[in-house]
């Protein structure tokens, strides 16, 4: 035998074997049946996955964080409810959209196009006469696009046969069933139909430039970081590019603010909301509705103010907007 603390054993005993087999079901029981116990009485499954550059980003939870994990082992979105056409020399997006059976709108948000004049000789085009086809964005869950599109996470789930302990990846496409029109429809409207970068957040007059001003309320001259949209309080502020949601809550001056981190490093600043529509940590898309414009903070009168920074540097976003 073996010691143990605070004895010695130093005579040996026959060991029955039925005492043996009795210690080794003992030995499975306190093992498995806490296990069972888990399982039985949580039947929750663990949340379906997006991976990204080799890191898999679980949804949001209830506080808009999200977590990493490593990669695990899951399901690739299929395929098969797609449309796949490759363009072919004189072809034009109405064209193709009449070919497959689709509108015209449903295949430009399908590929997030902003004019068929985009269309190239044997580029890749897909469609669905069910709905959108979306591409997975990197740092994007599906709960990200379920609110995108404004339709129950549930459905996209159906849709694409995928379950919860699913994993996707960015640059996966899924379906986005039933959907007719979608937030690229403000994406081509504010672009004003060119290929950009960043769109406009609403349509509105400029009554205020970047650069040094008089201040309208505090009459001190002063740096004005971005530019003022004079619009109604209420009126419907978009993305003016897809990206992380970074801040939003109030800031002296700017009232109620909404920040959104952009690929390469950039920001925009939407401030004076009356209200947000998103969370920090939300993935949203280019022309997605994100707030309500309002009067909020230090203003002159109900406007959205408007900044793109680069960093911590802002710039002056006419340099950037069609």
């Amino acid at each position: 035998m073996t010691r143990t603390s605070g004895y010695r054993y130093t005579k040996k005993k026959p060991i029955r074997r039925d005492r043996v087999t009795i210690a080794i079901l003992v030995l499975v029981a306190i093992i498995l049946v806490p296990m069972l116990v888990r399982s039985g009485c949580s039947r929750r499954e663990d949340p379906i996955t997006v991976v990204d550059n080799g890191v898999v980003v679980a949804p949001p939870a209830d506080d808009g964080t999200t977590a990493d994990h490593p990669i695990t082992d899951g399901a690739v979105v299929s395929s098969e409810r797609f449309l796949v056409h490759t363009v072919e020399d004189g072809e034009t997006i109405a064209d193709i959209a009449t070919a497959l059976g689709v509108t015209v709108s449903a295949l430009l948000a399908s590929n997030q196009l902003f004019t068929g004049g985009q269309i190239q000789p044997r580029q890749v085009l897909y469609a669905s006469t069910e709905g959108i086809v979306h591409t997975i964005k990197q740092g994007q869950t599906l709960s990200d696009i379920a609110r995108s599109y404004a339709v129950p996470l549930e459905t996209v789930t159906a849709a694409n046969d995928l379950r919860s302990s699913s994993t996707i990846f960015a640059g996966d496409r899924i379906l986005i069933p039933g959907v007719t029109t979608s937030f690229w429809n403000n994406t081509l409207s504010l672009s004003h139909g060119t290929r950009v970068q960043f769109i406009w957040p609403l349509e509105a007059e400029v009554v205020s430039e970047y650069g040094w001003r008089i201040h309208p309320v505090l009459g001190e001259r002063e740096h004005h970081d971005g530019i003022d949209l004079d619009v109604p309080q209420g009126t419907t502020v978009h993305a003016s590019a897809g990206g992380e949601v970074f801040f939003y809550g109030e800031q002296p001056g700017y009232g109620n603010v909404l920040i959104i981190e952009h690929v390469g490093g950039f920001y925009t600043l939407y401030g004076h909301l009356a209200d947000s529509f998103v969370f920090a940590g939300q993935y949203v898309e280019m022309g997605q509705v994100v707030a309500q414009s309002g009067n909020t903070g230090i203003s002159s009168g109900p406007h959205l103010h408007f900044e793109l920074r680069n960093g911590n540097y802002p710039i002056d976003p006419i340099r950037y907007l069609p």
